[in-house]
């Protein structure tokens, strides 16, 4: 349970920062890049509902952007897995990598195992939906998790 705390916390943190990236458009012509840097709240939940696990995460992300690109990291932050072995308590502090933003779209992916894609809203870019699909190993098997994260500032 320790490894997928790791990784589920990493993975969930990242992403929710990564979503933080899109903003409006516009339908007179090219859309100007969202400013997306700067600090954000993260929270966010995955799980798998066939080990009956569930992840959360709470915690900082600082974006720096250049163009429609961004990366970052996650700090301060608390992860707890729950699921029929108990609870497991950690951090996923980390590296925010290959933020991409396209439109009023962000995605990301953490380099283990995780892709996350979001939508921006505000003017400026305030807050973050997104959704968060992870491919993590856990006692030598892989298992798809899934959930939902957000950011705001």
């Amino acid at each position: 349970m320790p490894r997928l705390t790791r990784f589920a916390a990493v993975s969930l943190v990242v992403g929710a920062v990564a979503a933080v990236a899109a903003c409006g458009s516009s339908s007179t012509g090219p859309t100007a890049v969202p400013d997306i840097s700067g600090t954000w709240t993260v929270g966010a939940s995955v799980s798998n509902a066939g080990l009956q696990v569930t992840c959360s995460l709470q915690g900082t992300a600082t974006v720096q952007q250049s163009g429609s690109n961004f990366t970052g990291n996650f700090t301060g932050s608390t992860t707890t897995c729950t699921g029929p072995g108990g609870t497991v308590a950690g951090n996923a502090d980390g590296p925010i990598t290959g933020g991409q933003i396209v439109g009023s779209t962000v995605s990301y992916n953490d380099g283990q195992g995780c892709a996350y894609t979001g939508t921006v809203t505000g003017t400026p870019a305030n807050r973050i939906q997104g959704s968060a699909t992870c491919q993590l190993a856990v006692a030598g098997q892989t298992y798809t998790f899934t959930g939902t994260w957000t950011a705001g500032r």
